[in-house]
């Protein structure tokens, strides 16, 4: 068995059982930013492990078997459906950000931009910063 087998095996694993621990909190009541920040992790989560097994565990359980079913599943294409989970998560979790900024502010931001506040990201402003 390759590393990356172990490693996949591992993912699914963990996935699995960190799923089992948080899926109650998914479906109790929260708060809008609270909501988005949650889901978009589970989107996230989802999309990525459900990527890794795809491409490393797969190839176990199916052996020499792998390139056939990888082309019934739409071999490359496949990964059009994890990286929209991808996609999804990460957008939940910009928008939870973007709920998280105060009423008073928010009207100024928006999902791209919601990265700035409190305050501008720029390289100079960084590297001015008094730690």
């Amino acid at each position: 068995m390759a590393l990356h087998h172990i490693t996949a095996m591992a993912t699914l694993i963990l996935g699995l059982w960190t799923a089992r621990a948080y899926i109650p909190n998914l479906l109790a009541t929260m708060t809008p930013p609270a909501a988005h920040l949650a889901w978009g992790f589970f989107f996230f989560a989802l999309g990525s492990i459900g990527r890794s097994v795809y491409w490393s565990f797969g190839r176990i359980v199916m052996g020499d078997g792998w390139p056939a079913v990888r082309e019934m599943l739409g071999g490359l294409n496949a990964n059009m459906l994890f990286e929209m989970c991808l996609i999804v998560g990460l957008t939940l979790i910009l928008r939870a950000r973007l709920l998280a900024i105060p009423d008073e502010d928010r009207p100024n931001y928006n999902i791209i931009t919601c990265i700035t506040y409190p305050e501008p990201f720029r390289l100079a402003h960084i590297l001015g910063r008094k730690q």
